[in-house]
This record gives C-alpha cells, sequence and structure tokens, in this order.
C-alpha cells in the first residue's frame, strides 16, 4: 500500500469517527426528535448578534462564554470576535457581532445580517433591569431593525423567504395557531437576557414581579428564550456558555422553566403562554390599545417612561471620537491641534479686521456729516 491509499484510508476513517461523534452527540442530548436542532446541528459556521443597551454587561456576557479573562472597556460601533470548534474532522466557526451604543447604531446590524449570513443568524438582546428607561426602547428598535433587515433581504429573494418561514415554523411549534396571532416573532431565532440579576434581587417584591411580567411578555411575543443574568454572581456562567453554544454549534438549549420572581427565571421558546403570564398591569387604563403588543407597551410606560433620544451632556462628550480616548492617536491628534489653533487665529484676525473696518468706516462717515 502506497502513501496515497494510505491517505485516502485515513481520510474514509476520520470522517467514520466524525459521524459516530456526531451521532453519539444526538444520542446523549436527545436531540433525534428535535427537527430545529438536528438542522442547527448540521451548520459548519454560524453568526451570533449580541445586542442591548450601552453597559448592560455585553462584553462580560461574552467573554464568559469565550473563557477569556480581560479587562473590560465600552464597545464602540460593531466590534467581531469568534469562536471554533471541532468535531471529528470538522470545524465549526461561530462568528460573535457585539453591537455597541445602544439602539442608537442598530443600522449596523446590516454588516451581519446579509443574504449569505442570515439563514446562520441568531440574536442575543442584553436588556439592563436597572435602566428600565430604555429597556422597552432598545428591544423594540433592535428586533424592529433586524425585521426590516431580513424582509430587505426576503424580497429579493422569494427561495429565501421560504426558507425562513420553515425555520421559524420549526422554532415555534410549541406555540398554539391561536396564540401565534397574538405575536409578532423576531425573524431570526432570539434570547432576551436580563441582566444585573445581583442588582433586581434587591428590588422590592412588587417591583420585581410587573418587571418579570414584561419580561416574560416580551420573550412570549418575540418568539424568544429567557434568561436572567449577572457576571458578579458564579452561578451564571456555565448557563451562559450552554446558551450560546446552543445558537453556535448546535448544542442542547440548556433546560429549565423558572417563573418566580423571587428565582432568576429561565423560560424555553414555546414553554410559557399568555394566561399563565396574567394580564399587564394598569390594563383597566388601556383597553383602547390596538393589540396585545401595544397594551403591554403601554402598561411598561406607564410606570417606567422611556427616554426618546435625549442625550445628556456626558454621553454627548463620550460620543465625540475627539475627546474619546477609544480613538486616541497622538500624531493624528497633535496636527489637529495644529489647524484648530490656525483656525482660531484665523476667525481671530478675521474679527480684528472687520472690526478695524467698522471703526474706519464709522470715522469717514463722521467726517461726511461734519
Amino acid at each position: 500500500m502506497n502513501i496515497w491509499d494510505l491517505a485516502k484510508q485515513k481520510l474514509v476513517e476520520n470522517k467514520q469517527r466524525a459521524a459516530e461523534l456526531e451521532q453519539k452527540l444526538d444520542d446523549e442530548n436527545g436531540a433525534v426528535n428535535d427537527n430545529y436542532l438536528a438542522e442547527v446541528r448540521r451548520r459548519h459556521e454560524s453568526h451570533i448578534i449580541i445586542a442591548g443597551n450601552r453597559k448592560c454587561g455585553k462584553s462580560s456576557f461574552m467573554l464568559n462564554f469565550l473563557e477569556r479573562k480581560e479587562d473590560l472597556r465600552e464597545s464602540v460601533g460593531l466590534e467581531f470576535t469568534y469562536a471554533r470548534r471541532t468535531r471529528g474532522n470538522v470545524k465549526d466557526v461561530a462568528n460573535l457581532w457585539e453591537l455597541g451604543g445602544g439602539s442608537s447604531v442598530t443600522e449596523l446590524l446590516s454588516v451581519p445580517i446579509t443574504a449569505k449570513n442570515v439563514e446562520t443568524c441568531s440574536l442575543i438582546v442584553l436588556l439592563d433591569m436597572t435602566n428600565l428607561s430604555e429597556m422597552w426602547i432598545t428591544i423594540e428598535k433592535t428586533v424592529d431593525t433586524v425585521r426590516r433587515l431580513v424582509e430587505n433581504l426576503e424580497r429579493q429573494d422569494a427561495n429565501l423567504q421560504t426558507r425562513m418561514a420553515e425555520k421559524s415554523r420549526l422554532r415555534l411549534e410549541k406555540y398554539e395557531s391561536s396564540s401565534l396571532k397574538m405575536c409578532a416573532p423576531c425573524p431570526l431565532p432570539m434570547t432576551i437576557v436580563a441582566t444585573k440579576y445581583d442588582e433586581f434581587q434587591n428590588f422590592e417584591s412588587e417591583k420585581r414581579r410587573h418587571l418579570c411580567q414584561f419580561l416574560r411578555f416580551l420573550a412570549y411575543s418575540y418568539g424568544a428564550n429567557l434568561m436572567m443574568y449577572s457576571s458578579r454572581m458564579e452561578q451564571f456562567p456555565k448557563l451562559v456558555k450552554n446558551m450560546i453554544s446552543h445558537f453556535a454549534f448546535g448544542t442542547v438549549c440548556p433546560q429549565g422553566y423558572i417563573t418566580d420572581h423571587n428565582k432568576p427565571m429561565f423560560i424555553k421558546c414555546g414553554f410559557d403562554n399568555l394566561e399563565a403570564i396574567g394580564i399587564p398591569p394598569g390594563s383597566d387604563n388601556f383597553m383602547g390599545a390596538s393589540s396585545p403588543f401595544n397594551l403591554w407597551r403601554e402598561s411598561f410606560i406607564s410606570l417606567w417612561p422611556q427616554k426618546t433620544g435625549n442625550v445628556d451632556v456626558e454621553d454627548t462628550k463620550k460620543q465625540d471620537p475627539m475627546i474619546d480616548p477609544v480613538f486616541k492617536e497622538p500624531s493624528i491628534d497633535n496636527l489637529v491641534e495644529i489647524k484648530r489653533k490656525e483656525l482660531e487665529n484665523h476667525i481671530r484676525s478675521k474679527r480684528d479686521r472687520e472690526a478695524a473696518e467698522a471703526r474706519a468706516a464709522e470715522r469717514i462717515a463722521k467726517i461726511n456729516v461734519r
């Protein structure tokens, strides 16, 4: 047997070993009866979008999955990294996109959400439970942007629209048909992560209960998984890793059904229902709402009014690249400073010249009067 025959034999053995490993994982995880999970497991590349309002813990959430220990810094724009996993001779790649800046930069989602990637994209939205004045508007604008981008792609490709509809049907197969009519599912597989649970558990009981109701409704309406998270508590990193691995590599979604507002909630997509969630607080005042979503939205805003684009001075300063330490470049900054001084001198000299001309004109006018 020559070297080429040995190479061919080795290739066949590797393929068989990979197939056996795949079957073993399926058997262990019980994935053979889960059509959606089986579809995800056939992928070799995935795209995970991590979005949410500013300073809600997106970076620490992602670093938990990557098992990296790095100094945290504020994310800017759309940041990218990746993770890899090897199954036999098959290499799986998960592309991780972190959207920094909150709902003000959601248009950047057009970078990962393309015709090539959209079928392997998943969305994870982190919501800061200590910043309720931005919670609803953050998730609503993020999902609306994702929905618009996907619909634009589907208009260009009828086959893509059919495939995306089938993927959505598989994800939402546990929903009753009557319930789906009252929902507006996100076109991408989605998980809502309510962050800073360590602070949330110190809220008064009534506030915790109401907030949990709203989060459950958002997850139910968008066809999303729901979980709570804190980077300061040791019980969450494993859950984070398992959840992202589910979207990235097709592993089994973490199990559990916790709806008690005194515990960290965890609800898989399709395992909740409107009857269990109840009615929104103060709903008697909003009977004119045009849909269940608007009813819950108005109820939430009545309790916690949302910021509508008002940016404080500190936020404005942080958004200015000229004074943002993230963009610090000494050579360029020195040139900018030189040009700024030249501009100030030019403006000053122009003002002095105009003032001198005005005084001269005034003197001439007085002479003519005499």
